[in-house]
């Protein structure tokens, strides 16, 4: 005899719901398509029971019944690729630094004040764009807005919004031991001025000089910044992400967070049941620069990939999924490989794994994908530069021809038809940043713009592509990126010009890439990603509607009114 309830916890009704279950690369919401979609879900125990008509067979005096009043409901979106660890701390324990309030370097003492001292003594800031303050911040620009404060001599490092620089002032630098005599270590720049000493701007691998000296933030406060982190990210209708890169190649990433300790931290979140969102960690054993297959092997031996085993957690919330590999690194680091030089004073770039040539950098990436395919996990390879994307797509294609893992690339900027055709015909899939690459491609030649981030191409051929952020290095909110990858008017100034709108795609598609295909990558499209019968319940309620291609800019002005979690009410206003 069943068991399954016949009461529902909670029924929404009197909106579309749009479900994503029929979804084909291409279609549009249209009036006879929202028309059709069902205007009710139950849910029971976490699960959607029932959709359209037969909702209402459900309703007991029990049950919650929420009218949406015309709102519609989304699946929960799927962030791909969110440092959440570093978003968390950067956001709530760090001075905030961003483009959106820090945009001329004599203002920099506001942000160095005593109050913004942690109870480690350090102040440490997020977020600064040296090109839109005209040049990086040094040292003595620190050193001189701490006298001008009163608070000489106090350590300081300010990460920069990319997530592979920073600039430490003096003290900071007296305290990781780094002077003129300092190597620059493989894969990293240490910044010199023309005596030779450092300037305090530090790039890549050699962040983890300074990383690995910093105070780390205690248990407590890692744990309150995850919890307010979390509710930023609901309140986006975010209910799952994949967390790119935690363990000991963290040290050279972002502000360093992503250590082993906030391994455990989470998997503390999780066993407490304080971690509403679903996520999806990436092993991380090498960092932006000297990654190499002895490490990695090393690290996966050790049990990296293990990190939440015999915890007793759900891996539906939490769980290691793969392995992260930088290839290479940023243009504005040179640290990517093209084909031709981004723009002027820039040369091809190159990898960032150890070896004496281009070649013995290949071959270390070959074996490290042997490994990690070998090892039964996902391989999510970070690759910008249009050469590196090729080698890493025939490399892949080669050693793990439709791998069950599911390996993607990572950002994978400029992408080739014959390379898109060779993802789709072996299963490799891609996450790509429409909001930071828009950047980017703005900068390129025009005929390296039509084939930067060709998700219209992309879907065409068969490959399963993702739209994600890369918080914190730009905000978690997917509205922006929802408009940039829709019209691409951000990639040109004035009109897209016609060739390149065949690399737009349209509303409906950029939700099921923020949803569907994102569960897909992660091989949980049987439970999760569409709002069919028989899948988790997460969810989130748009006030509005979802804008058709014409009126994609009205996304902007979309607030998230209700998040779900497995049926349970993680964010309502």
């Amino acid at each position: 005899m069943s068991t399954h309830p016949t009461i529902a916890d909670t029924v929404l009704r009197g909106g579309p719901v749009l479900d994503l279950s029929s979804w084909q690369p291409g279609d549009r919401v249209t009036p006879a398509w929202l028309a059709s979609r069902p205007q009710a879900m139950a849910i029971a125990d976490g699960e959607i029971v029932a959709l359209g008509d037969e909702a209402e067979a459900w309703i007991a005096p029990s049950t919650r019944v929420i009218e949406l009043e015309g709102r519609h409901v989304l699946p929960g979106i799927n962030d791909g690729h969110l440092h959440f660890t570093a978003y968390s701390v950067t956001n709530h324990a760090y001075v905030r630094m961003g483009t959106d309030v820090f945009t001329d370097l004599a203002d920099l003492p506001s942000y160095l004040t005593e109050d913004a001292i942690d109870g480690t003594g350090w102040i440490r800031g997020h977020g600064w764009d040296g090109a839109v303050l005209g040049r990086n911040i040094t040292a003595a620009d620190i050193d001189e807005a701490l006298e001008r404060n009163g608070i000489a001599g106090t350590p300081v490092v300010l990460f920069d919004w990319s997530g592979h620089s920073l600039t430490a002032n003096s003290r900071a630098l007296d305290f990781a031991d780094i002077t003129r005599a300092t190597p620059d270590p493989l894969g990293g720049v240490i910044l010199r001025d023309a005596d030779g000493d450092p300037t305090g701007f530090l790039t890549d691998s050699a962040l983890s000089l300074l990383i690995e000296k910093i105070p780390p933030l205690s248990r407590d406060e890692l744990v309150a910044t995850y919890l307010k982190g979390q509710q930023d990210l609901h309140g986006l209708g975010i209910t799952a992400l994949t967390e790119p890169g935690l363990g000991p190649g963290y040290a050279n990433l972002l502000d360093g967070s992503g250590s082993p300790a906030a391994i455990d931290t989470l998997g503390d979140l999780a066993e407490s049941g304080l971690l509403t969102l679903r996520v999806s960690v990436l092993a991380l054993p090498n960092g932006t620069g000297g990654g190499n297959a002895s490490d990695v092997r090393r690290h996966l031996d050790a049990g990296l990939a293990d990190m939440f085993a015999g915890r007793g957690i759900d891996p539906r919330r939490l769980r290691c999924a793969g392995v992260k590999v930088f290839a290479d690194g940023t243009p504005q680091n040179g640290t990517t490989w093209h084909k031709e030089p981004v723009h002027e004073g820039h040369q091809c770039g190159h990898m960032v794994l150890v070896g004496d040539s281009d070649h013995d950098k290949v071959e270390e990436l070959r074996e490290i994908i042997r490994i990690v395919d070998e090892a039964g996990l996902q391989i999510a390879i970070h690759c910008i530069g249009d050469r590196t994307s090729e080698v890493v797509i025939e490399a892949l294609a080669e050693l793990t021809p439709h791998s069950a893992y599911r390996p993607y690339l990572i950002h994978g900027t400029e992408l080739y038809a014959e390379g898109l055709e060779t993802m789709a015909r072996h299963g490799i899939g891609w996450t790509a940043n429409p909001v930071i690459i828009s950047t980017f491609a703005a900068s390129l030649p025009e005929e390296r713009r039509r084939r930067t981030e060709p998700l219209g191409s992309a879907l065409r051929a068969g490959v399963h592509p993702g739209i994600t952020s890369d918080a914190p290095v730009v905000p978690p909110d997917w509205r922006p990126a929802v408009k940039h990858a829709v019209t691409r008017s951000c990639y040109w100034e004035g009109e897209v010009p016609a060739d390149d709108r065949a690399e737009t795609i349209t509303t409906l598609d950029a939700l099921a890439l923020l949803t569907r295909e994102a569960a897909h990558r992660e091989r949980d499209e049987d439970w999760r990603g569409t709002l069919a019968v028989g899948r988790r319940a997460d969810l989130a309620v748009l006030d509005g509607s979802w804008p058709d291609d014409e009126h994609v800019d009205e996304i902007l002005g979309r607030t998230v009114v209700l998040t779900m979690v497995d049926g349970q009410v993680v964010h309502e206003l």
